[in-house]
């Protein structure tokens, strides 16, 4: 046999074995990730399988490229086995294969002692691993065009070579694979390491009697457009990638639902979060009357203000003909002024518009209301008609890259469930005015659209959570992360505040998944326990959301690591989250948070040239949706003050010796 080794993986568990035995391993089920455009990253304590465009951001956070000195072997095996091109369109070819059906090896998917992670969470360890596990599944196929029978068959190839098949020695050659083949499968099998046993996390139950469910098809919603909302757009097709039943739907009033979020995710499950409280109040704030009433108490000031302004005026310039943004911003006005575009041109679009009209509607700007009333027209006229009803529900992820899928569902709708939560207060607060009639008649025309497509977007949403671990993956019912489950419970948030009703237990699955990934001492990793503080960040917000105490031990512990930390000026992204978990909280954390935070983003808002008003990318993560993710990003923060109500009330009072108002929130 040959000196070399090459990693193989069975879909779960890596392996690495001699080159020499790698036809034996392929026929037994093996795959070489190396082949399907992976490879193998590792921190020295974990390895995990993530595509080859990502290793430049995987080794940025300190892992290093555990097939690096197989690139040559690869080549080999491309060769050996005629997978290599040949510039002829005739005749067999051998291809090797994604993981088949029932032994999916797609990024998400692992081993319980080699759990993957995605290369944007990680955090470098000196050590490298004990373990040498590497890639995934190998299948031979012939050509569709070629005969079965064909003695250059791809199989014939591959088990014995053309010119031998159909001779004297086939049975020879036959009985000696079958004996090499077993002894391969024994070797493999006395390599092959036991998983580890984990501890069973208790499972969160909910502190409600859910009622008899109601069944909805979604399939049988149809989407109009609002009136006026106009798009040149057509409808891009989405296929249905995950096919299952629309879910029960629990039908609820939002304030009825009582989470129990456990003070220790493994010892306990006896500590309720706090009373929910009418929502109708949450979006009062975004109101011109209401951002002038709590910008300053909540730290906030004319500069800030002024800030979010030109944010959003650089937003609306850079607001696509069809009325839907990009990440690739320099199309359109910007005509390539602007730099740091993003290079998801074509995909993505569907969460650009989205971040886009999150950032106008957190500063109160709706169809009817505010200085951008055309350009959220145009944008809520862009994501429906770019969103596709399926059996799961309204998929909104229209074209998206490979791990952007889900957020981008999150995202858009998000965004319809605060068009909707913001329009019906503003029609509430018009009703007695007899002078508001006609605008009032449009913006009930405009709910009565809007609800089935948000409720249609949030049962997606339920549907795509994976039952078995209550995260949320890249794709629907696969293995999540931290980093997706933030945006999903964030939509849930709004669609409480919209009143869609969705079942409680995917909030308890989801924290469910939240003390999967929480220390002892309050930190958050990103599929497992992990010490990072983007990841940190986002499952305080997401316990905050579900109704954690503030006085929950695990709570205080993560306010002090952010606290010890302060901002991040070079990630933005944590920078987001964590700024809503200080405000939230309150106190004087908060306020040690908001006076650099605030003073920051002021002092680095572009103050000329077509870019003004504008952020330039200063997230590591964050170039590939380049200078409008960061400008909607950094705008989105400084409107924390008013975009929602603080959740264990008035930030400047609340951890200061007074008592805490009644204005607590929570799904």
């Amino acid at each position: 046999m040959s000196e070399h080794t090459i990693t193989v993986s069975d879909g779960t568990d890596f392996f690495r074995i001699p080159f020499a035995d790698l036809p034996e391993a392929c026929a037994d089920g093996f795959y070489v990730p190396g082949l399907s455009g992976k490879t193998i990253v590792s921190n020295g304590e974990t390895m995990f399988e993530i595509p080859l465009d990502d290793l430049p951001e995987a080794e940025s956070d300190g892992f290093y490229d555990a097939l690096a000195n197989e690139r040559g072997l690869i080549s080999q095996a491309m060769i050996q086995f005629g997978t290599a091109p040949t510039g002829e369109d005739d005749g067999s070819v051998f291809q090797f294969s994604q993981a088949p059906q029932g032994n999916s090896a797609s990024a998400d998917t692992v081993s319980p002692s080699n759990t993957l992670r995605s290369s944007r969470e990680v955090r470098p360890t000196s050590s490298r691993s004990k373990h040498e596990r590497v890639p995934q599944h190998v299948v031979a196929v012939s050509d569709p065009d070629t005969s079965a029978t064909d003695e250059e068959s791809a199989t014939s190839k591959f088990l014995f070579g053309a010119r031998h098949f159909g001779g004297k020695n086939t049975w020879q050659v036959m009985l000696a694979n079958a004996g090499l083949h077993g002894l391969i499968v024994l070797v493999l099998a006395m390599i092959m390491l036991p998983a580890p046993d984990f501890e069973m996390f208790m499972e969160i139950t909910s502190a409600f009697e859910p009622k008899d469910p109601v069944e909805l098809d979604f399939e049988a919603v149809e989407l109009q457009q609002p009136v006026e909302l106009k798009a040149d757009t057509a409808a891009v097709e989405v296929p249905n990638q995950f096919d299952i039943e629309s879910p029960d739907m629990i039908e609820m009033d939002v304030s009825d639902i009582e989470l129990s979020i456990p003070d220790n995710p493994i010892l306990s499950d006896s500590a309720n979060g706090p009373p929910t409280t009418n929502s109708k109040s949450e979006m009062g704030g975004r109101s011109k009357a209401g951002r002038a009433a709590v910008v300053a108490k909540r730290g906030g000031n004319a500069a800030s203000e002024a800030a979010v302004v030109k944010g959003l005026v650089w937003v609306a310039h850079h607001q696509y003909p069809d009325g839907g943004w990009s990440f690739d911003h320099s199309q359109g006005e910007c005509k390539g002024q602007c730099s740091q575009p993003g290079d998801l041109v074509s995909n993505c679009r569907n969460a650009a518009t989205g971040m886009a009209l999150l950032a106008m509607l957190g500063a109160g700007n709706t169809p009817f209301e505010g200085d951008f009333q055309k350009e959220v027209r145009a944008g809520v006229a862009y994501l429906l008609k770019n969103s596709v009803a399926v059996g799961a529900g309204l998929d909104m992820r229209g074209r998206y890259s490979t791990n952007t899928g889900m957020y981008t569902q999150a995202i858009a709708t998000t965004a319809l469930c605060e068009i909707l939560a913001m329009t019906q207060h503003e029609y509430d607060e018009a009703r007695s005015d007899r002078n508001l009639k006609k605008i009032n008649s449009e913006r009930f025309v405009l709910m009565k659209q809007l609800r089935p497509a948000a409720q249609a977007g949030i049962a997606f949403i339920v549907n795509a959570q994976h039952a078995p671990s209550g995260g949320w993956g890249y794709d629907p019912a696969t293995e999540g992360d931290t980093s997706i489950l933030g945006w999903q419970v964030m939509a849930l948030k709004s669609a409480a505040h919209a009143k869609i009703a969705f079942p409680g237990s995917t909030i308890v699955a989801a924290n469910k998944f939240l003390n999967s990934v929480q220390t002892e001492d309050g930190w958050f990793g990103y599929r497992t326990p992990g010490k990072t503080l983007s990841t940190t960040a986002i499952g305080m917000i997401a316990r905050m959301l579900s109704g954690m105490s503030r006085d929950n031990a695990l709570l205080k512990q993560g306010i002090a690591h952010l606290n010890a930390r302060g901002p991040d000026l070079g990630n933005m992204y944590y920078n987001y989250y964590a700024t809503q978990v200080m405000m939230h909280y309150g106190g004087v954390e908060w306020k040690n948070w908001n006076a650099v935070m605030r003073d920051h983003l002021v002092k680095t808002q572009i103050q000329n040239g077509h870019a003004i008003g504008s952020w330039d990318v200063a997230d590591t993560h964050g170039a590939r949706a380049g200078r409008l993710y960061m400008t909607c990003l950094c705008t989105m923060t400084l409107e924390v003050y008013y975009r929602h109500l603080p959740l264990y009330g008035e930030p400047d009072a609340v951890g200061a010796g007074m008592e805490e108002t009644t204005n607590q929130g929570k799904l």
